[in-house]
């Protein structure tokens, strides 16, 4: 009886492993794409900067290097 006992414990532990790894993979196959549209919008928002500043010294007439 303890080895049936023994058995269905490992197999359950075996299952909550298997649903956290699931849960894991699942979570970063959602997040992933996320960081990565959050990198390209800082790097555009970094262009506007960068845009904005040199427009802006165009038509003051500043030069800057």
């Amino acid at each position: 009886m303890f080895g049936i006992a023994f058995i269905l414990i490992l197999a359950s532990a075996g299952g909550v492993i298997a649903i956290t790894g699931f849960l894991v993979i699942l979570a970063r196959r959602i997040l992933e794409p996320k960081k990565v549209l959050q990198q390209k919008i800082d790097k555009l928002e970094e262009e506007v900067q960068i845009l904005k500043i040199t427009s802006f010294n165009e038509l003051t007439g500043a030069f800057v290097l």
